[in-house]
């Protein structure tokens, strides 16, 4: 369970996980929900890759439902390179990241063209930082994630801190999801359990 704050407004974010061994293949299943969003991801048990999202948001003005699924991966990820199928559970895909053995890596998003150019996510390690999370402290890596080149300079970096042992979670994130104008936010991990 997070705490999360984006602008003045604070509130949960819950996520459940399960995994499933069927005879296609293994997968997690992790489903989440705070008061604007309700959520249902299948991550492949071997790539960490999203390969089904369904997604319903709770808006001001409009309720809106997205539902994806990966058919086929065609592109291999290169040396330096790290494959996401999805904004919503980067979090999750970012736990196969080598940390202490590389600095940086190009984030690729399949299916949005960014294999043959176009906008170039990158994620810089920057160290290690202690933190007190669930009232006890904790080493992570620290990572700032955003657009590299001249837009990244533009339009802000978002910090992550990742457990720095097995299992790799995700337990802090500070930064803007969105476009310009778009307000802060910030997750923090207020308890765990297997």
């Amino acid at each position: 369970m997070y705490s999360r704050k984006i602008g003045n407004k604070q509130d949960e974010l819950i996520y459940t996980s399960r995994f499933v061994n069927e005879e296609k293949g293994s997968y997690f299943e992790l489903s989440s929900s705070a008061p604007d969003q309700k959520a249902l991801y299948r991550i492949d048990a071997v790539s960490l890759l999203a390969t089904y999202t369904d997604v319903t948001t709770y808006g001001e003005d409009a309720t809106v439902n997205r539902v994806s699924r990966l058919l086929e991966t065609r592109y291999k990820a290169k040396e330096g390179e790290l494959l996401v199928s999805s904004t919503d559970t980067l979090g999750q895909s970012l736990r196969l990241f080598p940390w202490g053995k590389q600095q940086k890596a190009k984030i690729i998003f399949i299916g949005t063209g960014a294999s043959v150019g176009g906008f170039t996510f990158e994620l810089t390690v920057t160290g290690k930082e202690k933190l007190t999370i669930m009232g006890r402290e904790v080493e992570c890596w620290k990572a700032q994630l955003g657009l590299s080149g001249i837009f990244g300079s533009l339009v802000g970096k978002t910090s992550l801190w990742f457990l720095a042992s097995y299992p790799y979670y995700m337990v802090k994130s500070e930064g803007v999801s969105g476009p310009p104008g778009t307000p802060k936010s910030s997750l923090e991990l207020i308890r765990y359990e297997n």
